[in-house]
């Protein structure tokens, strides 16, 4: 179950989400005070859901071993298809509604690059967990 490859995909997995966050809290600094209360007061709801794809991916990982064999594969793409859609809308949500608040573009940059190295760590965990399988027969 834990091979090379699923480690070496979860510290992908750990660097794409901490660098993101190093990333995002960078851009901060090209805020002002009253774009960042704006950020603050606009996304306070979705910093609460912002585990969902972690706690969607732990869960699963452990709860497929428990399914019949037929249903595990389709009942993994299931669960990452839908981490997939849950980044593709939040995605949308937010820079629709920073453009909506008149959040500089020099911030929106910086922030769709530290989200883009968040999507790049959950692609090569879920490539490096697919291939795994297939590689070891």
């Amino acid at each position: 179950m834990f091979t090379p490859l699923f480690f070496a995909g979860l510290v992908l997995l750990l660097v794409g989400i901490f660098g993101s966050r190093y990333l995002a809290d960078r851009a901060t600094k090209l805020l002002s005070p009253e774009e960042k209360l704006k950020l603050l007061d606009a996304f306070s709801r979705l910093r609460v859901f912002g585990a969902l794809p972690l706690l969607l991916i732990f869960f699963s990982f452990f709860g497929i071993g428990y399914l019949q064999q037929n249903l595990m594969w389709p009942a993994y793409f299931a669960a990452w298809a839908l981490v997939g859609v849950y980044f593709f809308v939040v995605h949308r949500l937010v820079f629709r509604r920073m453009s909506h608040l008149g959040i500089n573009a020099a911030f929106q940059t910086a922030h769709r690059k530290a989200l883009w190295l968040s999507y790049s760590g959950f692609s090569a965990f879920f490539i490096f967990n697919t291939l795994n399988p297939f590689l070891s027969k």
